[in-house]
């Protein structure tokens, strides 16, 4: 008789799922789900919630500031006068504005501004990202309000478009703030992207944050 169940049991099993594994292969399922589903869904629809204000300005690196354009989120970076210590010569700082971001890399630089840009294609996954396989166009000078001289190459990719801006900052024109000893020049470096329509409609922001660098106090 207990043989009889035992065969019985196991043909249930083999021609039904068998009860027992159900809640542990569903507890996984809806684990993968919660990782390769939801979380992303819930990530790529967070807004930041730092946005800058008129006045607000954002220091790249010692002695070198940006004016943000006002709503704009700061994600990554400083504000003059919102923390207790100066930010040193190497620096990131991320702006963000719905699907645009522009992000600012500033770190010692012995090269030319040509020299930067030209690591920077070579080296930022975030331009590889946002180009793909897409053109760009030929380099052209960039001057900001105080003077300052860079260079610069728009870039169209296939679903995003931008900007990569590079400029090289000489000690002489940057207040370092008693950092000597430290590199002479300063390289910062520009990568702005998102999707085509909305590059276009913040184009006057992105310029104007580009042109509002400047050294000094």
């Amino acid at each position: 008789m207990t043989a009889t169940r035992t065969e019985t049991s196991a043909a249930h099993r083999s021609a039904w799922i068998d009860r027992r594994t159900v809640k542990p292969a569903l507890l996984v399922l809806a684990f993968a789900l919660l990782t390769s589903v939801v979380l992303p869904s819930i990530n790529s629809g967070t807004s930041y919630r730092n946005p800058v204000r008129h006045g607000d300005v954002a220091e790249l690196a010692a002695g070198i500031t940006l004016t943000p354009s006002p709503g704009w989120d700061l994600a990554t970076g400083a504000l003059v006068g919102h923390t207790r210590a100066g930010v040193g010569v190497t620096a990131t700082t991320e702006l963000v504005d719905g699907s645009v971001n522009f992000d600012v890399q500033a770190a010692p630089f012995a090269g030319t501004a040509s020299a930067l840009l030209g690591r920077v294609e070579q080296l930022s996954t975030k331009l590889h990202h946002a180009r793909g396989g897409g053109a760009a166009t030929r380099r052209y000078p960039v001057t900001t309000r105080r003077g300052l001289v860079g260079i610069g190459r728009d870039f169209v990719g296939v679903d995003r478009q931008g900007s990569i801006v590079a400029f090289v900052i000489s000690s002489s024109a940057r207040a370092t703030r008693g950092l000597a000893g430290h590199a002479t020049r300063e390289g910062v470096e520009i990568v702005v992207s998102g999707p085509k329509g909305s590059i276009l409609r913040r184009r006057g922001d992105i310029v104007a944050m580009i042109r509002s660098i400047r050294t000094g106090p």
